[in-house]
């Protein structure tokens, strides 16, 4: 359909909230995905699927690089230097690598209390988000900015602060077991 100004004119203004909130996501989503263009729901569904972690890999940032649409290959190289960044930083090591957001992103690692940390980290990405639609195109990556923010909308919307901090502090917790463990091995 490309009808963009349509589309871009009918979403609602978004703001990275921390709270919990009575945000849909999927109801977005559906919108956008009934009302694009074949071509523009493959990179939706494109987009999608890097929100599971399985499926982020090697290939899929090959795949990334190599596609032709200017959000995805920004976005997911941004994406894969984000998180080459952290586990550097995780391993007390240093990257080579340099990019805008580097600077943000090493200050974000070093925050102790966790829930902050990944507020800064969400903050960084939104910002990130925002820039590679700066231009004020009206084209499909406007949508698939706006579904990647809504998707940070929404993983926070389903938290409130104690319930964030405790699977934050869950999946700290299970980290920690699983390099104990493998130093035990190691060993």
């Amino acid at each position: 359909m490309n009808n963009y100004p349509y589309l871009i004119a009918s979403l609602p203004e978004l703001a990275l909230s921390f709270e919990k909130s009575d945000y849909s996501y999927a109801a977005i989503r559906d919108f956008l995905y009934e009302n694009s263009s074949e071509a523009d729901r493959r990179l939706i569904e494109w987009l999608e699927f890097s929100y599971k972690e399985e499926n982020i890999n090697s290939h899929f940032y090959s795949a990334c690089r190599k596609c032709r649409n200017r959000f995805i290959k920004e976005f997911f190289a941004y994406d894969f230097a984000a998180r080459t960044e952290k586990v550097a930083f995780l391993n007390g090591e240093q990257t080579t690598q340099e990019f805008d957001e580097k600077e943000s992103l090493v200050k974000a690692f070093k925050i102790k209390n966790i829930v902050d940390r990944e507020r800064q980290l969400d903050t960084i990405t939104w910002d990130k988000i925002c820039s590679l639609t700066a231009y004020g195109d009206f084209d499909v990556n406007v949508l698939l900015a706006f579904l990647a923010k809504a998707h940070l909308i929404e993983r926070w919307s389903k938290l409130d602060k104690a319930t964030g901090e405790m699977l934050f502090r869950k999946f700290v917790d299970e980290i920690s077991a699983t390099y104990t463990e493998s130093k035990k091995q190691l060993n």
